[in-house]
């Protein structure tokens, strides 16, 4: 299964599984009646609308973590979702000076509104008739408060409901400082709900931006804004449009998402999603990788629900804009951003990113290393699983229990990106490998500048493998010329120009079954093949911690034992002397490397060994 059809896959099982089962296009025929009647019945016991004991409830709350504007701006988002919105758009107000700077913020949706009753309680910490339901993404009515006065002094919300005319309801902190919200009892209480319309502006960018009549929906407008993590339009434009698309990729295909006009196109953080932006960004691809599937007993229902766990490798070349040099700055494509933000465990509840997590219980995972940005995983689990996942009410943070971390390791995760980490430092190493050949190691200079050194063996014979190593030569030139499609004169004189230049070369070859190594002479040129299907490759020579020097000394070790090989030529004795040991060899050391594996923590790699980027 390749990667386009791993992804379709993904996409059908989260749709199934995990996601709410809400019909945006049909609004539920007893939800404002149910509003209604949730209203009624604190009206029925004495609710006095009170905010809070005091105004410094209500200032303390500004302080409640968001991570930036984004962020605030998903609580509103996820209203509208749950409210039926087929559109949400998040608008921008200025002050008439400058479209540089906006000074106001208006989310606005075409979902089911609100009774004017409802209105009121919306503006209050823990009101909400959706308390403690796991259908959607909120349970307890904080959201539109906290991430309200967290952005903004000052915040309205104005709704209709089909067949209704415009209520609405304005909050401002200033006024709460003075006393105006206080009542004869020395609480602060919600303004009641009145007939009022949105500003002028609004309707506006809804005649411009929103298709088809507007007879129902909620506005919530933010003023005085005074937190906005970008203060320019352009800034926050460039950001949100990204942050909309990552977090809700897996709901753009229902509902449709704008900022300022632009319309939010999905972002899969694991670039295996086709379709989606920068999934085909240049040649490169991300490679979705068989996900992982388990079922986890509900503790308060014995029921059981799905967990699905997504991972995706990333080729070396994939944050570069040159693929040749390495993805620093100035060389980084848009995707290097999305990776590096989320470099961890993402976290999806129902298929609606909540967090990354960027470490673990998990030795070798304590934290996540630069290079991590070269795979994914993605966590997705459905709202049953709340207990498992303590998500803040912000829900910008999540601490999964430690029951939890059990069944992901009991489910094969952590040797995933175990695995996944190793590939990594495998193919830094292999790119480091290719970029030097073309030019001297420093083992090639070695051993060109040892034979001064070297003295004359008893019992060798330099007319056999001046011989042998002629032969080699015009064979390798014969299939050069083929592969090339070239006369044989001329690529003769190229590859003699090169064995003058190089005398010593070393060069990686895949030979499964076969020795480790192989020393063979073309003509003036000593060629030391490494077999990367070896474990000497993968295990001694290419580990992620091998310095240069380290390659270096292990490539002149096997280039001297290739040299007294080469000797043995025109001695058959010795000939099959070291043919039937270099076989052992390679026998005993895949086996001791195989025990060796079981002793080595393979993941205990530092952030400043071989990289990608090194490479």
């Amino acid at each position: 299964m390749d990667a386009t059809q791993r992804g379709r896959t993904w996409l059908q099982n989260v749709m199934e599984m995990n996601m709410p089962d809400v019909n945006l296009a049909t609004v539920e025929a007893d939800e404002l009646e149910k509003q209604r009647t949730y209203a009624r019945g604190l009206a029925s016991r004495g609710f006095d609308y009170g905010l809070a004991v005091g105004s410094a409830f209500v200032e303390s709350m500004r302080n409640t973590y968001y991570r930036h504007t984004g962020t605030a701006l998903d609580e509103l988002v996820d209203n509208a979702i749950e409210a039926g919105a087929k559109r949400v758009h998040v608008a921008l107000g200025y002050d008439g000076k400058s479209d540089a700077k906006p000074d106001a913020i208006a989310i606005i949706d075409d979902g089911h509104g609100m009774v004017r009753e409802m209105i009121r309680l919306s503006v209050l910490w823990g009101g909400t008739h959706r308390e403690g339901s796991r259908a959607g993404f909120g349970r307890f009515g904080f959201g539109l408060p906290s991430a309200s006065v967290n952005q903004a002094r000052r915040f309205s919300v104005y709704s209709i409901t089909e067949n209704g005319g415009w209520h609405g309801i304005t909050v401002d902190l200033d006024d709460i400082r003075e006393g105006k919200y206080t009542d004869q009892n020395g609480k602060v209480v919600a303004p009641p709900v009145s007939e009022m319309q949105p500003p002028k502006w609004v309707f506006e960018y809804i005649s411009e931006h929103h298709t088809g009549n507007f007879t129902h929906g909620t506005i919530v407008l933010w003023e005085k804004v005074d937190r906005l993590k970008w203060k320019t339009t352009s800034a926050m434009k460039k950001n949100l449009l990204e942050h909309f698309g990552i977090t809700y990729r897996n709901y753009l295909d229902r509902v449709s998402i704008f900022f300022d006009g632009t319309k939010v196109e999905p972002t899969d953080p694991l670039f295996t999603t086709p379709g989606f932006r920068y999934f085909d960004l240049d040649e490169d691809r991300a490679t979705a990788l068989e996900p992982t599937k388990f079922d986890v007993t509900v503790k308060s229902t014995g029921e059981k629900a799905r967990v699905v766990v997504r991972y995706a490798r990333f080729p070396v070349t994939f944050h570069s804009v040159d693929k040749s040099k390495a993805a620093v700055r100035g060389n980084q494509n848009p995707r290097f951003a999305i990776a590096n933000e989320n470099r961890g465990l993402i976290i999806t509840r129902m298929g609606r990113q909540i967090d990354v997590v960027d470490h673990t219980p998990w030795d070798g995972f304590e934290r996540f290393l630069n290079n991590d940005r070269y795979w994914a995983a993605e966590i997705d689990f459905p709202a049953e699983l709340d207990e498992e996942f303590t998500i803040a009410n912000s829900k910008q943070g999540v601490v999964l229990s430690d029951r939890f971390w059990d069944l992901l390791e009991d489910a094969g995760v952590l040797n995933a990106i175990k695995s996944l980490r190793r590939s990594v430092g495998e193919d830094g190493k292999a790119r480091e490998h290719e970029k030097e050949t073309g030019k001297k190691r420093i083992s090639e200079q070695s051993m060109k500048e040892s034979e001064k050194f070297r003295r004359k063996r008893a019992g060798t014979n330099p007319v056999e493998r001046e011989k042998a190593a002629k032969e080699a030569l015009d064979q390798y030139v014969k299939r050069k010329s083929r592969e090339k499609q070239r006369p044989e004169e001329e690529v003769r004189e190229e590859v003699v120009k090169e064995t003058i230049e190089h005398p010593y070369r070393v060069s990686f070859e895949s030979m499964p079954g076969a020795p480790f190594f192989r020393v063979e002479q073309l003509g003036g040129m000593r060629v030391l093949h490494i077999n990367t299907s070896h474990r000497f490759y993968t295990d001694v020579y290419a580990v992620p911690r091998n310095s240069r020097a380290v390659r270096a000394g292990l490539e002149v070790l096997l280039f001297s034992l290739g040299e007294c090989e080469l000797d043995a030529l025109g001695n058959p004795d010795k000939q099959t002397f070291y043919a039937v040991e270099r076989a052992a060899w390679s026998e005993v050391l895949t086996a001791s490397l195989e025990m060796l594996a079981r002793f080595v923590h393979n993941t205990d790699v530092s952030e400043a060994d071989a990289a990608p980027e090194a490479a």
